[in-house]
């Protein structure tokens, strides 16, 4: 069975130390045939003044140079573009001269600055919860990406003690997941968030459910790795709870499209922890 992996960050995102070279080494160790690097192309003010901005051309020539020296991987260049509902017509016209192959749409700081990405040492509020996702349908209803990303990531950042209630907001993921599915944008299932005091993937199968039972099939696997040792680490519990749900394939993407692969045979490997 092909292992992939659709959301890997490295040394251009300013938030991973993976080299390029070292990851394709592993993933092929590990049993991969797929790796998309997603590197951070956020292009809100904010970000922008914070972080600055790669040099996309280079990264683009480093990847397709990798693909030479590492031929039994199917190495995909991609970004992962910050609010891209904000940025749209720049970010198209930008992109259009560059071609990443694969994009995923991601919300990490909401409207009223909050970035929900980091650590949440205070719970959100239920307003906080409903603008992340109201924002979240802005953005899908705008998408012009491939993927959504991290869909309830602020859930990585939050304490053992917080509760999470979003019986309020059941409406709007789903408004969510009716417009991904109209407009063909695949769902991502993020599993960095097993390695926090969540210990699930996001979106979590509760909500998951709820995409299924709407008529959702085309979703992918992102480890949403920053470091070495996040890679591959929760690639089969992930597999053996999208199983559990229903799902029989999981996606990934190249120029010609998206490309299944079939889950309903369970891994050889012994399950990680």
């Amino acid at each position: 069975m092909k292992k992939i992996d659709m959301h890997v960050h490295g040394v251009n995102s300013s938030d991973s130390i993976i080299e390029y070279r070292e990851l394709c080494q592993h993933s092929i160790s590990k049993g991969y045939s797929v790796i998309a690097f997603t590197e951070h192309y956020d292009l809100i003010d904010a970000e922008i003044l914070q972080y600055g901005l790669f040099p996309i051309q280079h990264y683009f020539k480093e990847l397709s140079d990798l693909r030479s020296e590492f031929p039994e991987l199917e190495i995909i260049i991609g970004l992962e573009i910050g609010e891209p509902h904000q940025v749209k017509h720049f970010a198209q016209r930008l992109l259009s001269k560059f071609q990443p192959e694969y994009t995923i749409g991601a919300l990490h700081v909401i409207k009223n600055g909050k970035n929900v990405s980091l650590r949440i040492d205070k719970p959100l509020s239920y307003k906080d919860i409903f603008l992340y996702y109201e924002e979240n349908l802005e953005m899908v209803e705008n998408g012009w990406f491939d993927t959504l990303g991290h869909l309830g990531i602020y859930k990585r950042g939050m304490q053992p003690n917080h509760k999470i209630d979003e019986t309020h907001v059941y409406y709007v993921i789903d408004e969510i997941f009716r417009t991904i599915i109209k407009k063909g944008i695949c769902l991502e299932i993020n599993s960095s968030s097993y390695g926090t005091h969540f210990k699930n993937h996001v979106p979590e199968p509760e909500i998951l459910k709820r995409y299924k039972e709407l008529g959702g099939e085309l979703i992918t696997i992102g480890s949403d790795s920053h470091f070495l040792d996040q890679f591959d680490r929760f690639y089969n519990k992930t597999l053996d709870s999208l199983r559990a749900l229903g799902f029989s394939s999981i996606y990934w993407k190249n120029k010609e499209g998206w490309n299944p692969i079939s889950i309903q045979d369970p891994l050889d490997p012994v399950r990680n922890a």
